[in-house]
């Protein structure tokens, strides 16, 4: 137990900060009686006055650490609360015990020039006799509150700490949970398509589509604990599934993708474009017309990444451009940048919409202007 009381003990930097407070204390003490002395005739020296007071300031400076360690001893929790007077009533005698074992040699040496049994006894008498104990029990109340008040501030940082841990931990799991409805999404959507090539008995074409989707499955895997990655191993994963897309809608797509070099090695969401583009194509699959252009702008300004894919949609589209993905794509932005992050869709002429994201590289205010 006494090690473990130990080991509650406040650091060096307590000590030697405790020491310069007391001694800065003693000579506050020592100035006002100087002055009070000076003013009613008395010819004193400065240093003798701050001499005088030193036995009353200077064991609070070995004192006061170890009244602080004390307090994490004696609970303030309102289930112990009947044990805790008794507890500081020893503490408070304790205390004062060791306030005059310290005190007396001290007024012993400086006063009575000497250490014998006769100087210790006068000196014991001396501060009974002057010793202000109702001040010494103010200083003593002081650093009990300074005790209970660290303990305080120790147990909130604790527990916000822990509350932050536990917070960072929900929102991975969100992440997670968010990143795993996407991957069957697409990872469905692409099974239909290389089922649909089999079926038309392109062989060719399906070995191709199972190699591409191979090379997402891969990049997955790789990046499953991931939540940013650069934009250069996005695009890549982006043009694999392309590659199986055009397989099947060859006639209903005109892809385009301009994208800044500059760009390239911008760190984003894993999977961010992913579902941008499957909205796109799901739209686009839909119409009747062919040749039907799908645009992907990527540049970057002020930090941010601006992301602009164009596309055509059906006249009658019950998600009003939005499908599963991009709300998925929508929460997940709410989680990795709060509210610094654009997400939106604007309607073009002649059915064409427009879906514009916007994503910081670091702690940036979100601006509005296009991309």
């Amino acid at each position: 137990m006494f090690a473990h009381y130990l080991r509650l003990l406040p650091g060096w930097r307590f000590f030697i900060s405790g020491l310069m407070f007391w001694l800065l204390m003693n000579s506050f003490s020592a100035d006002l009686s100087y002055r009070g002395m000076r003013d009613a005739g008395k010819d004193v020296a400065w240093l003798d006055v701050w001499i005088y007071y030193l036995p009353w300031w200077l064991p609070w400076a070995v004192i006061s650490p170890f009244v602080i360690a004390a307090t994490r001893f004696i609970s303030l929790e309102q289930h112990r609360w009947l044990r805790t007077p008794g507890k500081l009533l020893v503490l408070t005698l304790m205390t004062f015990l060791v306030f005059l074992l310290l005190a007396v040699p001290l007024v012993a040496q400086l006063e009575m020039q000497g250490l014998d049994g006769e100087s210790l006894s006068e000196a014991m008498n001396l501060m009974l006799k002057r010793g202000a104990w109702h001040l010494d029990f103010i200083v003593f109340t002081a650093v009990v509150c300074i005790g209970y008040f660290l303990q305080y501030y120790e147990k909130s940082r604790s527990e916000e700490a822990r509350n932050e841990s536990l917070l960072r931990q929900l929102m991975q799991l969100e992440l997670d949970s968010l990143k795993s409805q996407l991957n069957p999404h697409f990872l469905f959507n692409t099974l239909n398509t290389i089922a649909s090539l089999v079926r038309l008995d392109e062989k060719r074409k399906a070995v191709t589509a199972i190699s591409e989707l191979s090379l997402m499955l891969r990049k997955v895997l790789e990046n499953q604990k991931a939540q940013t990655l650069p934009l250069s191993e996005e695009i890549d994963f982006i043009q694999s599934y392309l590659t199986i897309q055009k397989m099947r809608f060859e006639e209903k797509l005109d892809v385009c993708l301009d994208i800044e070099p500059q760009c390239l090695s911008f760190p984003i969401p894993f999977m961010l474009l992913q579902p941008i583009v499957e909205n796109a194509i799901a739209h686009g699959s839909q119409l009747d017309s062919d040749k039907n252009r799908l645009e992907l702008r990527i540049s970057q300004k002020n930090g941010y990444l601006n992301i602009c894919m164009i596309n055509r949609m059906p006249e009658h589209d019950e998600h009003h451009g939005l499908g599963i993905g991009l709300r998925n794509t929508r929460e997940r932005l709410e989680k990795l940048y709060g509210k610094d992050f654009l997400l939106e869709l604007k309607e073009l002429d002649n059915r064409y919409f427009e879906t514009l994201l916007r994503v910081p590289r670091g702690v940036l205010h979100v601006k509005s202007d296009g991309c």
